[in-house]
């Protein structure tokens, strides 16, 4: 009994300690750039900034999406690698620096903003 009550508490802090994202640490600026109609559908071409607050380099990010990031093309998207419902830096910037930020683009079909959430961070 002793021993499911020490794994569900590591468990517990586990999941804590991964979900421990604060917008102190980090914060998404979404900005539109510009909107223009295309064989009559609208088309919105994004700025997203990844703000670094911390005094520390941000090793890896993950940031959610969902089917609000619905791209023009697979070319649509650049600073950023796409892995299903996931961004992460690209391979050319692993990291950003302390008190720095990484600016990223996408050209999506209509008007929605793309719902992005900081999943993770390692820094």
């Amino acid at each position: 009994m002793k021993l499911i009550q020490i794994i569900c508490a590591l468990l517990l802090l586990t999941a804590i300690a991964s979900a421990s994202v604060s917008n102190r640490d980090c914060s998404l600026d979404t900005k539109v750039i510009g909107s223009w109609k295309q064989d009559g559908i609208t088309i919105t071409q994004y700025s997203i900034t990844i703000e670094n607050h911390t005094n520390k380099i941000i090793r890896s990010i993950h940031i959610a999406t969902d089917r609000t990031l619905t791209l023009r093309d697979s070319s649509s998207i650049w600073n950023m690698e796409k892995h299903s419902n996931e961004l992460t830096l690209p391979a050319g910037q692993p990291t950003i620096a302390a008190h720095s930020s990484h600016t990223f683009y996408c050209i999506l079909n209509g008007i929605t903003r793309p719902n992005l959430s900081i999943k993770s961070i390692s820094f």
